[in-house]
């Protein structure tokens, strides 16, 4: 029973912070967005220009055999996004004690909104209309998710850490708030990669 309590007390709080992160950072989180949405649409613009094998070779950091044997897709892979994830979410955690560094925030929003749109548009480009499904019904969601996930996980911990500056103690709950979003963003990430394990999807490995 007391268990249960305290699982209740946590998700509330968590929701808590969450609305008035959201609240208190709307700004930002426009900011945010629309240099996103930039990223995504450059990254898109990048890939559809660099129309050769030999550019496109030279835009990723796998080989294209990976690419065309659906390793994006494989345990593998999903085990090199986690630790991905997990460097990104470190990264975060550190950059959220200041409000003074979240331009450096920025730019790893930035540039994963970049990988995501020049993975997205070679998705096409190597695998034809026939990739429309995987990459608008499993790719788009999962990664706009987790992108979305971590903005507003650097929110939440940005005003904690000013909420503890401000008032002492603050909240005593922030490791537990930093591995709910690593565990949530993970959970993101296994179900894209069984997804595309069942339907068997090729993609680009986004990282």
């Amino acid at each position: 029973m007391v268990k249960s309590y305290k699982a209740h007390s946590f998700i509330n709080g968590l929701r808590f912070s969450c609305a008035n992160a959201i609240k208190a950072n709307k700004v930002k989180i426009i900011i945010t967005f629309i240099l996103i949405l930039v990223a995504i649409f450059t990254g898109v613009f990048i890939a559809v220009r660099s129309h050769n094998t030999y550019s496109l070779y030279n835009l990723q950091e796998i080989s294209l055999d990976d690419f065309y044997s659906g390793m994006a897709a494989s345990a593998s892979a999903f085990g090199s996004r986690t630790l991905s994830l997990f460097i990104n979410v470190t990264i975060l955690v550190c950059l959220s004690f200041s409000p003074y560094l979240f331009p450096l925030s920025l730019i790893l929003f930035v540039y994963r909104g970049y990988l995501f749109g020049l993975n997205f548009a070679l998705i096409f480009i190597f695998y034809g209309v026939g990739s429309i499904f995987t990459a608008v019904i499993i790719i788009l969601p999962c990664q706009l998710l987790t992108l979305f996930v971590m903005v507003i996980f650097y929110l939440v911990l940005e005003r904690m850490n000013c909420n503890c500056r401000r008032f002492g103690k603050g909240d005593c709950n922030r490791l537990f708030y930093i591995l709910a979003g690593f565990v949530l963003l993970v959970l993101i990430n296994l179900v894209e990669t069984l997804l595309l394990c069942l339907l068997s999807g090729r993609v680009i490995m986004v990282i």
